[in-house]
């Protein structure tokens, strides 16, 4: 083989070649988006799991993606669960599931989108075990459930179908304090920048002993008129 015919057949066989390594960088690259998505898949932000042994500790809400709070709506909707605002009562009956649940009964009832709930509806609400306050960098603006006056509560209501929850239906929840819910600044699950709001500094019921209101008193608190939070469901 002459010379330039050797450099020519060296040339293609390059080119063949880097042409290959293009495609498998593509290729990589097109997987590591895939994988990439399929970790951002939104049904994580409530159903990942902690340990109840406190060696991982993290409640539902606290695994959420960041998400304007109507795209948060539209996409629990689409997940089967409802959108109520409700009186939530404790009957005592706690029960593991990763993080520790109390269970709750609803009340006055109103729901807002999504399958209609029975006043007396049962459902059950994380309660992550936490350490001590000092030096505490986990779930810091959500540690645990609130409540408003009378056990006033904005929530999402999961059907075990949408959660694979052993417990049953379960609840993200929010207080509601007047015609107001009262969001955590810290964002999270309920993510609320975009629809504005006013700083709250006012009491909020907790379980006893959990240590949330000054956890997420750290943060602080943005009240939303109800009206606006209405406005964003899906029509």
């Amino acid at each position: 083989m002459e010379e330039s015919q050797l450099r020519e057949a060296l040339a293609e066989q390059d080119a063949v070649l880097g042409s290959r390594r293009t495609r498998r960088r593509r290729r990589i690259a097109v997987s590591a988006v895939v994988i990439v998505a399929v970790l951002l898949v939104p049904i994580g932000w409530f159903a990942t799991r902690g340990k109840p042994d406190g060696d991982a500790p993290m409640a539902a809400a606290e695994a959420c993606i960041p998400m304007p709070l109507g795209e948060r709506m539209r996409q629990v909707l689409d997940l089967g669960a409802s959108v109520v605002v409700a009186g939530g009562t404790l009957t005592g009956r706690t029960g593991p599931d990763g993080p520790y649940h109390h269970e709750m009964t609803l009340t006055a009832v109103r729901t807002l989108a999504g399958p209609a709930l029975p006043d007396g509806t049962k459902v059950w609400v994380d309660t992550p075990q936490l350490p001590p306050l000092k030096g505490d960098t986990m779930a810091r603006g959500n540690p645990g459930p609130l409540w408003g006056p009378g056990g006033a509560l904005f929530g999402f209501v999961f059907p075990p179908a949408a959660t694979n929850s052993p417990l049953g239906v379960t609840v993200i929840q929010s207080p509601v304090v007047g015609d107001q819910v009262i969001f955590g600044s810290s964002g999270g699950c309920w993510d609320v920048r975009s629809v504005g709001g006013t700083p709250f500094h006012g009491p909020l019921t907790e379980i006893p002993g959990s240590g949330t209101y000054v956890r997420a008193a750290e943060a602080g608190f943005t009240a939303v008129p109800l009206t606006t939070v209405e406005q964003l469901l899906p029509r």
